[in-house]
């Protein structure tokens, strides 16, 4: 697999999206040879990095192999995570507060911050929750809050759901 810090992914080496199927990836691996292999394009072998036939053939062994896939999405995904990326259209890491870690003596909910990785970077009250239930619509089927790293500029959207003393 490739190393988190390279910036060119198996699927971008082969062209496809990450929820290509099989048969895509095989026909983008054919057709990915083809073009970049210099017996079929009688072109010299000048090959940039990105489209090296030993890197085609890694993509391709990779993502045609399900759980090779698999272990390859969530190093992206948690490498994403490390440079605070996440895969929603707002641009804010989505959270739930089940991930957060409660503590019972002083009500707080915390979670160490997945960029800067500063502990506790991230901490909400119950007041604060109450809080943005009362002002909202309970209606709904949950709530969403936006809230800032203490020791850095990610935010979180913070998704939870009211217990039935509030509702």
């Amino acid at each position: 697999m490739t190393s988190k810090t390279d910036s060119v992914t198996h699927y971008m080496v082969l062209g496809v999206d990450l929820d290509s199927s099989l048969e895509d990836v095989k026909k983008a691996y054919k057709e990915r040879l083809l073009t970049s292999h210099p017996d079929k394009t009688g072109i010299e072998a000048n090959i940039m990095p990105s489209t090296d036939i030993n890197r085609i053939k890694e993509a391709y062994k990779v993502l045609s192999n399900p759980v090779l896939r698999a272990e390859y999405n969530n190093m992206l995904e948690k490498s994403n995570n490390l440079q605070g990326f996440h895969n929603c259209g707002d641009g804010l890491d989505e959270y739930s507060l089940d991930e957060f870690i409660f503590n019972p003596v002083n009500y707080h909910y915390t979670l160490d911050c997945p960029r800067c990785k500063a502990k506790e970077g991230f901490q909400l009250t119950e007041e604060t929750l109450e809080e943005h239930v009362t002002e909202n619509d309970a209606t709904q089927t949950g709530f969403q809050l936006l809230v800032q790293c203490s020791s850095c500029s990610q935010w979180l959207k913070v998704h939870f759901d009211v217990g039935d003393a509030y509702e």
